[in-house]
């Protein structure tokens, strides 16, 4: 027989035939400001009007970045686009070029051309002096054109190994890796200047550049040497069988 329960005794607990089912918590909405995204990369000083509105000032701020941080000039290349900006840039870099090369020209190549006319009694020195100019003429009106076409074979060059080597990514296409080039190969070219370590200076230059394009596209390092190095590579090779091929043409004609 069951005893009865007394008033300290503890009861069990009510079970409820229909429970009503249990709803997820509700999170209140998150109130304030969103993160606050990373700022966008200024474009290149030279195309940088907003910032700096005086034309001497950004070809001095050119030169602060490729000293201080070169590899900030390959991140912001992609904020603008356009071929015009590295086609100026690369112009007004390649004026002392120019001009020294035009010197060397004058003072130490009609120099010699014309002594060794004089000293084989030929009188055509007076014709070759008074041409020269002429062809300094033609070449200084086609300077332009000649950057212009550098720019774009070099950097189209680096673009298409850089697809060879499969470095190329979505988003950056030819016309960036052009604009690069232009930019970069406007202070090689200066730097290449340096007696007896102008060669070292392109050679450095190049491997920069290709470091520079492997961030752009957000590819591999040796990826972008790779590919910038490759024309060099087949130039060398074409030269040497240039040079093994004339002893033999040379050989075979006689």
């Amino acid at each position: 027989m069951s005893e009865i329960a007394g008033p300290h005794d503890a009861l069990p607990p009510a079970i409820q035939l229909d429970e009503p089912p249990r709803l997820p918590p509700v999170i209140p909405p998150a109130f304030g400001h969103p993160a606050p995204e990373a700022p966008a990369l200024r474009p290149i000083p030279f195309e940088d009007l907003e910032a700096m509105p005086g034309f001497w000032s950004r070809v001095g701020a050119m030169f602060r970045l490729v000293f201080t941080n070169p590899m900030e000039l390959f991140d912001r290349v992609p904020a603008t686009e356009g071929l015009g900006a590295p086609w100026r840039f690369l112009m007004l870099m390649s004026v002392p070029v120019f001009l020294i090369m035009a010197l060397l020209f004058f003072f130490v190549g009609m120099g010699i051309m014309l002594a060794a006319l004089e000293q084989t009694g030929k009188g055509d020195g007076k014709a070759v002096a008074a041409i020269m100019p002429v062809i300094f003429g033609a070449i200084l009106l086609l300077m332009p054109l000649f950057a212009f076409l550098g720019m774009i074979i070099g950097g189209a060059l680096n673009h298409f190994f850089l697809w060879m080597w499969g470095g190329l990514k979505p988003g950056v296409g030819t016309g960036q890796s052009i604009r690069a080039y232009g930019y970069a190969s406007a202070f090689i070219q200066i730097g290449a200047l340096i007696p007896y370590l102008g060669f070292l200076v392109q050679i450095a230059g190049m491997v920069v550049i290709g470091m520079g394009l492997a961030r752009m596209h957000k590819t591999d390092t040796w990826r972008g040497i790779c590919a910038v190095l490759t024309p060099l590579f087949l130039l060398c090779c074409c030269g040497l069988l240039a040079i093994l091929a004339v002893p033999a043409l040379i050989a075979a004609g006689r």
